[in-house]
């Protein structure tokens, strides 16, 4: 009971980060608070903050693109390099020679090599479209932050087991907060190896939206769905379809587009058939929603949100090890555990 106590102001002061589970702290799962509106209070002021602080960054970022991720959720660019600096891109990401991590959920799993400023220092192409001054800005407007986003080297393998579906091909939102992430997609992007699926205008804060977060929030504590509980709440068809301007959007696109999503709005990864796989590169941000400054953009910042991850990764590790399993992101040392050998054939042919 006492330890509970002491507990109190560590949970009070989450209230003002971007804590999300309803499970974890019994003030953001307060059935009581959350009917007096706490959680609905929390989704206004994070996107408020949002809204400020991209309208410092909007500078130089083109209006279509701007009007395009508020209005609709989304930024899409295809062809967003040019072809030889595409192709030598993709060969390079697949000769990488990092480490690999991999994350099992339902059928699916997830290899990602972290593309810190270390290993970028032998990937001078991938360094290149990374530190781009265009993408740079692009990145900080749509992720409301001068720090960039943790990026990777991402390839997701589809029905590799028996287990239950992927439950990221479930409906959802990530959280109570806008979010950013990105792929640049190094291979074609089809029904065949699960695209993207994107609800346009689901990120708008509309009167449906919120009276289905508000909803949402006095169940979620004991809802049957664990990602739900922890502040991931999944989202059926009949929603999606009530919380969007437009049905649901498979973005079935060529290698070499860029893709930029609002993960605050409803998505989900498409289904694909076993077997099948698709690399790209991957980043995301997610910052605290409440601090209406931008943040710092020097590159030292970004080295040590690199550091940070990469020593939790390894703290995980250990208290795995202790436990005698592995951690949900856990290193891939098989000779397979990246698709170097891959054929040349299964990309760029769209350009």
């Amino acid at each position: 009971m006492l330890k509970q106590v002491l507990r109190y102001p560590l949970w009070l002061g989450e209230l003002l980060t971007g804590s999300k589970s309803f499970v974890a702290n019994p003030l953001i799962g307060s059935r009581r608070l959350n009917r007096w509106g706490l959680h609905v209070a929390r989704v206004v002021l994070a996107h408020g903050v949002m809204r400020l602080r991209m309208g410092v960054l909007s500078w130089r970022v083109p209006r279509d693109d701007r009007r395009q991720f508020i209005e609709q959720g989304f930024v899409i660019k295809t062809n967003f390099l040019p072809e030889a600096e595409y192709r030598a891109l993709v060969e390079e990401v697949r000769q990488a020679d990092g480490e690999v991590r991999q994350c099992c959920q339902g059928d699916a799993q997830t290899r990602r090599m972290l593309l810190s400023p270390e290993m970028l220092v032998d990937m001078p192409r991938a360094r290149a479209v990374l530190r781009a001054p265009a993408f740079r800005r692009l990145m900080r407007f749509c992720a409301g932050h001068l720090r960039m986003p943790i990026c990777h080297a991402e390839w997701v393998m589809n029905g590799v087991s028996d287990a239950p579906a992927d439950p990221q091909t479930h409906l959802h939102v990530d959280t109570f907060q806008p979010t950013m992430k990105f792929w640049l997609y190094l291979e074609e992007v089809s029904d065949i190896n699960g695209p993207f699926i994107y609800v346009p205008g689901s990120q708008r804060l509309s009167r449906r939206r919120l009276a289905w977060e508000y909803a949402m929030s006095r169940e979620a504590k004991t809802h049957a769905d664990r990602y739900t509980a922890r502040g991931s709440f999944r989202v059926t068809p009949e929603q999606a379809q009530a919380l969007g301007d437009a049905p649901p959007r498979a973005f079935r696109v060529p290698g070499n587009t860029l893709l930029i999503a609002n993960t605050f709005g409803v998505h989900a990864r498409g289904g694909a058939e076993p077997g099948s796989s698709r690399l790209a590169l991957w980043g995301m941000s997610r910052t605290n929603p409440f601090i209406p400054l931008p943040g710092l953009g020097f590159e030292w910042v970004n080295r040590l949100q690199y550091r940070v991850l990469q020593r939790q990764r390894r703290e995980q590790d250990k208290r795995a090890a202790a436990r005698d399993v592995q951690a949900s992101w856990h290193r891939i040392d098989a000779d397979d555990a990246w698709p170097r050998n891959a054929s040349a054939d299964r990309y760029g042919e769209h350009g």
